[in-house]
């Protein structure tokens, strides 16, 4: 479990470890033991409001202050805040910046908490203080989970972790240990997430806290659960609920029962499962958790299907569907409509039961796909991560080297004669020339690496995920083939869904000749025959391309091309261009909707323009659809397919042939992209 910071919705709890674990008893202390200084040093007769330790006082009473008086916790930070500028104080404000970045988060405003925390890490000075620079990366790492952007967020507690590991704290090492081991157990990495519990473990027994060995042992349950090792969850779960029983947190017995209901699932002990998630029920009125609560009614569900109460059952999957949808969680959807689907099918209700199955397996396929795209980000964020540590740690050791030779240099220099020492001077200063030759060699050697492997990451990652969406509709149309022959209702289902198999197959093609023909703008000597184009004519015929789509939607299509407009360029990349921009604006244009082509002389170049009155996008979309550096793909108006693959092979073709493309765009007003192509040889 993993304690995420209240927001104004719900609460994700996996647990982001708070230490010291003790109970609020024990931060109440903390509260009116730093209140108790102040007054003191406020009272004393020499007191001035610019001492340090005043700034100290106001700092650490600020954080503490974080989960009941935040009011009075932002007053406080930004005093001292103030405070610490006027005197160049800077660890003063830097424990300011990491305590507003804290007051966001903890408030559930993570991009204002993003915003402090990466001012602290711009700090030049922050090297200095060691505990400022851990906790900002936590409390980013932190921030970034609850965007679900997990290679951020791996990366920040990596960060911090690295650091608690120098600077032998062991508060930030069980902490982070904890974090990552939490994240990659839900992310259901569960190799990886032994590692880091194993880390944490070590860590626990050194800090003598028996809440975090309790805390610890609940997430170990719960892996050991996924992982078959019922035995070992069992011992696990029933030490740390006794603890959390004595010392009533709450959200730790909720999430410990919950759990132990889960394992009584695996074994099939059915009413020991419903016993245990009403107990996790009952503590959960108290909580506003509604990611648990949702598990709980799943966890509910499943019991009574296990004892064929599939009234009981339906009633808490609808509850519990009712719960992740608030929040979108897909896979808690998936689980859901699956265990419907079930239902259905065993009250003999085929109809139902088959739309069921229909929506859990699209969930399915968005998980798997989210998945793919998830772990290829982690594992690059990963070998990001790996890379700046090694590079870090080779320059280190090239300056500790570099210092030895001083030393050895220096020895010399008091035995040996002045004439000696100059000589040394003179070798040293040629050695230091040819260091900075080698060091500005090795850094344009690492950026053309670094380009390298980003291009080969970018092609894995294009395949990967282009192989997937042509796989889908073939698999279909192999399972629709296989019930047509198969089954004697084959037929009815046959015709019910082979016009979306239709649809499918045309995206593979389409996918498939994009494929194609990007591969051979990638090939080194591919020829480019550069012609004459009447653009009016060649537009005509690839708009012809596209009526069943366009008579579909209902799509009015001005054409408002010149007959005497021309450009100069390869004609089949032309045609690839255009049907590609030409299927972009149908796929994001509702029905009923406009598209425009259009074209003008500007100088010595023939701009084509396509409108359309579709859905639009934000800037930020607008930056991603053409960059080399990410993959961007998304549905259209009906749900067509896409894999992003078309406008970065539009892009490619133009610049092959001398031409230009830009974009214009603003959600619900629609997007006009421009072509420019020259209009004479070049």
């Amino acid at each position: 479990m993993i304690f995420i910071p209240r927001n104004k919705n719900y609460l994700f709890f996996l647990v982001f470890v708070c230490i010291n674990f003790n109970t609020a008893v024990a931060q109440v202390d903390s509260i009116q033991f730093f209140q108790k200084k102040i007054t003191e040093l406020s009272q004393s007769p020499d007191f001035t409001e610019n001492e340090v330790t005043y700034i100290n006082l106001l700092n650490n009473l600020s954080y503490q202050l974080r989960y009941t008086g935040r009011d009075s916790m932002q007053l406080l930070a930004k005093k001292a805040l103030e405070l610490s500028k006027l005197n160049k104080y800077k660890k003063g404000e830097l424990e300011a910046l990491t305590n507003f970045s804290a007051f966001y988060l903890y408030q559930g405003n993570t991009e204002k908490a993003i915003q402090y925390g990466l001012e602290v890490l711009n700090e030049k000075e922050l090297v200095d203080y060691p505990n400022k620079e851990m906790k900002a990366y936590n409390q980013l790492g932190q921030a970034y989970f609850i965007k679900q952007d997990y290679p951020l967020t791996y990366t920040h507690f990596l960060h911090a972790l690295s650091l608690g590991e120098k600077f032998n704290n062991e508060v930030y090492i069980f902490r982070m240990n904890m974090n990552l081991g939490t994240m990659f157990n839900l992310l259901e990495d569960y190799d990886e997430a032994i590692v880091f519990y194993s880390a944490a473990l070590k860590s626990s027994k050194k800090l003598n806290d028996t809440n975090a060995d309790a805390m610890l042992s609940s997430n170990l349950g719960y892996l050991y659960i996924q992982k078959g090792e019922f035995k070992k969850a069992e011992a696990l779960l029933n030490n740390s609920i006794k603890s959390f029983d004595n010392q009533k947190i709450n959200e730790w017995q909720a999430f410990s029962y919950a759990t132990l209901g889960q394992l009584n699932i695996k074994l099939k002990n059915f009413n020991k499962a419903l016993v245990n998630y009403e107990k996790a029920l009952n503590i959960q009125s108290s909580i506003n958790d509604i990611k648990g609560r949702a598990d709980i009614y799943y966890g509910l569900a499943k019991a009574n299907i296990g004892l064929k109460n599939l009234d009981k059952a339906e009633e808490y999957s609808n509850e519990s569907l009712r719960l992740y949808t608030s929040f979108q969680l897909n896979t808690g959807l998936e689980r859901c409509y699956r265990i419907l689907y079930e239902i259905k099918k065993e009250q003999n209700q085929i109809s139902k039961s088959l739309e069921y199955l229909e929506i859990t397996e699209k969930l399915a396929n968005d998980i798997s796909t989210e998945k793919n795209k998830r772990n290829l980000n982690m594992l690059n964020a990963k070998l990001n991560f790996e890379k700046e540590k090694d590079g870090l740690k080779a320059k280190n050791e090239l300056a500790l080297n570099q210092q030895r030779k001083y030393v050895k240099w220096a020895l010399a220099a008091l035995l040996t004669s002045l004439i000696i020492v100059l000589i040394i001077l003179n070798s040293n200063k040629r050695k230091k020339i040819l260091n900075k030759k080698l060091e500005n060699q090795a850094i344009i050697l690492t950026k053309n690496q670094k380009t390298l492997s980003q291009i080969n990451s970018n092609q894995d990652r294009l395949f990967s995920i282009v192989g997937h969406d042509l796989r889908g509709p073939i698999i279909a149309l192999k399972e629709l083939l296989k019930l047509y022959l198969e089954d004697p209702e084959g037929k009815d289902y046959f015709e019910k869904f082979a016009p979306q198999v239709d649809n499918d197959l045309e995206h593979v093609l389409f996918t498939m000749d994009n494929l194609l023909h990007w591969g051979k703008t990638q090939m080194t000597g591919n020829v480019i025959n550069k012609e004459r184009i009447t653009i009016k004519q060649e537009l005509e015929i690839i708009l012809q391309l596209f009526r069943n789509e366009i008579e579909k939607k209902s799509i009015l299509v001005k054409n408002q091309l010149k007959d005497n407009h021309f450009a100069f360029a390869d004609l089949d990349q032309f045609g690839i261009v255009f049907r590609n921009l030409i299927s972009n604006a149908i796929k994001f244009t509702p029905k009923n909707g406009k598209i425009t082509v259009s074209s003008i002389i500007r100088d010595t170049k023939l701009v084509i323009q396509i409108s359309d009155t579709g859905i639009g996008m934000t800037e930020m979309t607008v930056r991603k659809i053409f960059n080399n550096t990410e993959h961007f793909s998304t549905y259209g108006t009906n749900q067509e397919k896409g894999t992003g693959l078309g406008l970065r092979l539009a892009k490619e073709m133009l610049v092959l042939n001398s031409g230009e493309i830009s974009v214009k765009s603003e959600p619900n007003l629609g997007s006009q992209f421009i072509v420019e192509l020259p209009i004479s040889t070049i």
